[in-house]
């Protein structure tokens, strides 16, 4: 036997016993390997044969019969019937009509008439005879304004009078005058008092 003279061991014991450590290793993990094995198929064949049972479940729960309706259609309409009767309700009563409408009579048409034909006013001199004078204070257009005039000589004491006379023209003029007087005298008197009160005039003669 050959001998390891450092360590003054023989060299075949200690291979001996490396052979041996690791036979028991080897034992060891196939050991491991084994449980190992034997636990995941165990796990596999659980997970198996629960799985009909969930997926059955489904199934089990699909078959089961549908709740037959229950249709009261039939109830519901027998409970709501109203009982009309063999009668049905008088119609309501007409509505009353309106009194017919009175027009009001009609006023009569008035029959026109023509309207009367615009007068000249009348004239109420007294023609003065001849050998005479006639004094003329005014002549105007408008005969409101010859009629103003006379009232103002009225408050004088002067009486006049007022003609109306037509002009060549076609106007008509409205002459306010006083007379007619016998002599100048008194011809002069009356425009005297006229002159006071500043009115202007003019004196004519009739022949």
């Amino acid at each position: 036997m050959a001998r390891d003279y450092r360590r003054g061991t023989p060299i075949r014991a200690s291979q001996k016993r490396k052979q041996n450590r690791s036979c028991v290793w080897w034992f060891l993990i196939g050991t491991a390997f084994g449980v190992l094995a034997t636990n995941i198929l165990s796990a596999r064949h659980s997970d198996t044969s629960g799985s009909p049972e969930t997926a059955a479940k489904p199934a089990t729960e699909t078959e089961k019969p549908h709740a037959a309706p229950n249709f009261r259609f039939q109830e519901i309409l027998s409970d709501t019937q109203v009982d009309i009767g063999d009668s049905a309700p008088p119609p309501p009563p007409p509505a009353p009509r309106p009194p017919p409408r009175v027009e009001p009579n009609k006023p009569a048409a008035k029959p026109q008439t023509a309207a009367p034909a615009a007068s000249t006013p009348p004239d109420d001199t007294v023609k003065p005879r001849s050998g005479t004078y006639v004094v003329q204070i005014g002549s105007f257009g408008r005969q409101a304004d010859a009629e103003r005039l006379k009232a103002e000589l009225a408050l004088l004491g002067i009486s006049t009078n007022i003609q109306v006379a037509t002009l060549s023209s076609g106007r008509v003029t409205h002459r306010v005058r006083t007379g007619a007087y016998a002599s100048k005298q008194e011809v002069e008197k009356i425009r005297a008092i006229l002159r006071k009160h500043g009115k202007d005039s003019m004196v004519y003669p009739i022949k």
